[in-house]
Parts: C-alpha cells; sequence; structure tokens
C-alpha cells in the first residue's frame, strides 16, 4: 500500500506525523551497510505498532503531550520526539539516553542522538537522526549541488558532519570513556535519515550516490516560472504548507491559482515556499517556489 494511503487511515496530525517518520523510506544512505535501516524495518516498526496507533488516534492527547514536552519546536527536534515516542511504544528496542552531549572544557564535541538497546541481542547500539530537505542545481549528481530552500544548508556538509563525526563518535576517547562510565558498549552506529528531494521543474531524476534510489521527491521552481506554468490553469489546486507540514499536510481547503499569487505579493521578504500541488499531474506534486534570484545565490555559494 502507498505511503499517502497508509497515511489517510489516521485522523490526528500528529499520529499522521509518527506514521510517516516510521514508514517513509529513508533519504541518506551511507558506504556501510549495516549502518542502514531497510524497508523491511520500517514495515515492521509500523506494524508493530499499528495497533498502539490505532488507539492513539482516538485518543491523541499522549503523543501530543509528549512532543509538546520541549522547548524546541524546530522540525529535526520534532521529529526525533516522534521516533523516541516510538522507542517507548515498540517491543523489540529501548531508548538508554537520548541528545547526550559530549562536552570537554565547556565545548561540545559532539552529541549522541540516541543510544538504543536491541532487547533480542542484548546490544547496544548509536542511532544518528536526520530529516532533511534539498533542492538540487543541474548536475544533480552532484552532492555539492543540493540545498536547503535557505541556502543555510547543503547536502554535503550535512552528510559528511553525520557520517564522518556524529557516527564516529564513539570512537573518540572523551566519548568512549563517557560511554564506558555508563556501561555502554556500542556495537553498532545507524544512520535513521528521512525526508525529500526537491528536482528542477524540468530535470530528469538523478541522484549522488549517498541518496537512497527509493527517496520521496518533489519539483522546485521560482516564482516568474510559477506563474508562467500555473496562470493559465483555473482547475490546479494549491496547499501552502507550514513547515510543520512538510511531512504531512494538516487537512485545509485548497485554494486556486490567485490566491497563492496573492499570498506571494504579501512577503515583505521573498523567501522559498512549499506547496502541494493537486489537478497537475496524476499525483499531487509537492513542490517548492523560490525567488528569482534564488539560483543565482546558490551558485554563488559554491564560488564563496
Amino acid at each position: 500500500m502507498e505511503l499517502q494511503a497508509r497515511l489517510k487511515q489516521f485522523q490526528s496530525p500528529q499520529v499522521r506525523d509518527l506514521a510517516w517518520a516510521i514508514l517513509s523510506p529513508s533519504l541518506m544512505k551511507t558506504t556501510d551497510h549495516s549502518q542502514h535501516f531497510s524497508d523491511v524495518f520500517f514495515q515492521q516498526s509500523f506494524s508493530d505498532i499499528l495497533p498502539h496507533l490505532q488507539q492513539l488516534d482516538q485518543h491523541p492527547a499522549p503523543l501530543i503531550s509528549h512532543l509538546e514536552h520541549t522547548t524546541n519546536h524546530r522540525l529535526g527536534p520534532y521529529f526525533e520526539r516522534l521516533w523516541l515516542y516510538w522507542l517507548r511504544h515498540n517491543p523489540r528496542y529501548r531508548c538508554l539516553a537520548h541528545n547526550v552531549q559530549i562536552q570537554e572544557d565547556g565545548k561540545t564535541l559532539g552529541e549522541f542522538d540516541m543510544i538504543v538497546q536491541d532487547l533480542d541481542s542484548g546490544a547496544i547500539e548509536h542511532w544518528e537522526l536526520a530529516i532533511k530537505f534539498y533542492l538540487g542545481i543541474p548536475p544533480l549528481n552532484n552532492e555539492t549541488h543540493w540545498f536547503g530552500p535557505h541556502q543555510k544548508d547543503r547536502l554535503d556538509l550535512k552528510y559528511h558532519h553525520l557520517v564522518e563525526k556524529q557516527l564516529k563518535l564513539s570512537t573518540q576517547a572523551l566519548a568512549k570513556d563517557y560511554c564506558q562510565k555508563q556501561s555502554w558498549n556500542i556495537s553498532r552506529t545507524r544512520l535513521l535519515s528521512k525526508g525529500r528531494l526537491f528536482y528542477p521543474v524540468n530535470a530528469e531524476y538523478s541522484r549522488p550516490n549517498n541518496i537512497e534510489k527509493h527517496h520521496l521527491t518533489g519539483r522546485w521552481m521560482t516564482q516568474p516560472e510559477f506563474a508562467q506554468q500555473f496562470g493559465k490553469h483555473e482547475h490546479v489546486r494549491f496547499h501552502w504548507l507550514n513547515k510543520d507540514e512538510w511531512m504531512v499536510l494538516r487537512e485545509r481547503e485548497a485554494k486556486c491559482y490567485e490566491h497563492i499569487q496573492e499570498r506571494f505579493s504579501q512577503q515583505r521578504y521573498p523567501h522559498p515556499v512549499q506547496l502541494l500541488v493537486s489537478q497537475w499531474q496524476e499525483k499531487p506534486v509537492r513542490l517548492f517556489v523560490v525567488p528569482e534570484n534564488w539560483l543565482q545565490h546558490a551558485l554563488a555559494t559554491l564560488e564563496a
């Protein structure tokens, strides 16, 4: 069953977010296959917790309370808290600790996102979590050509930070000493990465080597391209997505092209906006619309 079809069985937005966090395909992969979570893992993880999710959908207060019990409401920490909830309600894994900072002289050397015990084997694992959304510029197989919507983040920089620093944290002397004091013998490190790549509107799909084949995709275009593409298509409908809808749409009435253009015109500082576009292609499409100069700014950062 398709991802969206499975999500539609739930009414609670928070439960749909949790289901998406579990079921959506991986985004990034490493050269070490032992660090990967397979599609089978995600399917089993969903099956294990499905009866609980169905109960939770009727009375979602415990999940809502868990998600709100934080001072950091950005999407990354929200994604981590969704998985922390799963870890507390699944039969196989137990979270021993999360967001453990390793410090020396007041300076943070790194942080363990989650220390997890596999109850079947007793093994202790370090899980590193990431949720990312990148827009690509040809050549699309080049990892340096994928940018966060606001260009503060780039795929290659994030990937190498995760793989070369975060996933190797337990091998560093200070972190190893800390783990020994907690009686944690970390035998495995794993990257749990979700998100979506947005391709230029008319480009062929081509991905860097560190991206999973079956990742989620979308498109991007500039505001002038948006006007040219949709100005004459009265039947197309749009949802203007808030940041908390970058995973799953929270149902509202779809809007027409004129409404979206009016919102663009009201932006004091033009910035990228994610839309869900219906009745344009065979299936609804996630679309980033960026300011006209977005591409030039992105290329300029590569030259800096």
